[in-house]
Parts: structure tokens; C-alpha cells; sequence
């Protein structure tokens, strides 16, 4: 009897780190850390729009294997004065037309190592935003945009 006892004994001490092993694996997918998780629809300057599927969304940033893009909302007061001191830090950026959100609107383009870049900085629907995409060829129509850009940015001739 007693030697029943300090077997059940012996079971249940090798059975705990057992069973808390097969808990914390078994739940391991419930956790909320830092993972990325996909989103159908991004906001920009009030609008909503389709995020791309094969890309990394998170909160104002897309990134994707050739592109990364992404916003930051400012108060329009300070828009000038942000202008003046990205730009100052840009190597003969070259002043291109654009149109974000049916606003026809000034961008600047640029070379950052291998990418070119697009830095647009002003009012968008009553918001203040800067915005930056960084392509890994260079942009000169729209079409050269990504698709999932095409849907609020367009390049004028």
C-alpha cells in the first residue's frame, strides 16, 4: 500500500512539467506579443482602402519585398516647417506633380542607395501628412507605382 502511495507520488511529480509542457505548446498560438497579423483594409488621410495581401501592414507602414511605404500624420502648422528640413536633408531632390486622393499636390523625388524615393508633404483631406514610399526602381509614370499605391497616388506628366 505504501509503496503504491510513493509510486502515484512519483507519477504525479514527472506528470506536472509534462502537462505544463503540453499547455504551453498546445496555447502557444493564443498569445498576443508583437506579431504582425493581416489586414484587409489600411485608412490613408480618411479613406479606406484593400491592403495588399503579400505584404507586412503595420499601423501607417507597408512593407513589402520591393517597397516600403508609409505615412505620418502632422499637424498642417508644422507641414512647412518639416518640408524645409526633410529637404534639406535630400540630395538634388526633383520637384514632380502628383495628385494623392484627387488633390493635386507637389512631390520630390530622390535616390536613397538603390531606392528611388517619393516624399509628398502636405494637406490631404484636411489632415496634415508626410508621406514616403521608397521603390526599388525608378518612378516616372504611374504606372511604375505599386498597384496597392495607384489606389491614392498618381503620378502627373
Amino acid at each position: 500500500m505504501k509503496q503504491t502511495k510513493t509510486i502515484k507520488q512519483g507519477l504525479m511529480r514527472n506528470l506536472k512539467p509534462i502537462l505544463f509542457f503540453i499547455a504551453l505548446t498546445t496555447f502557444s498560438c493564443l498569445s498576443f506579443g508583437q506579431s504582425t497579423s493581416k489586414v484587409d483594409l489600411i485608412e490613408f488621410c480618411g479613406k479606406r482602402f484593400v491592403a495588399p495581401s503579400d505584404c507586412e501592414t503595420i499601423g501607417n507602414m507597408i512593407k513589402c519585398i520591393d517597397y516600403v511605404f508609409f505615412w505620418i500624420y502632422e499637424p498642417v502648422a508644422d507641414l512647412p516647417r518639416h518640408q524645409e528640413e526633410l529637404l534639406a536633408q535630400i540630395k538634388k531632390p526633383k520637384k514632380i506633380n502628383v495628385s494623392v486622393i484627387n488633390s493635386d499636390l507637389v512631390g520630390y523625388q530622390s535616390k536613397l542607395d538603390t531606392y528611388d524615393c517619393l516624399l509628398i508633404i502636405r494637406k490631404v483631406n484636411g489632415q496634415g501628412v508626410i508621406i514616403n514610399l521608397f521603390l526599388n526602381k525608378e518612378i516616372k509614370t504611374t504606372d511604375d507605382l505599386p498597384k496597392c499605391i495607384r489606389q491614392f497616388i498618381t503620378i502627373k506628366s
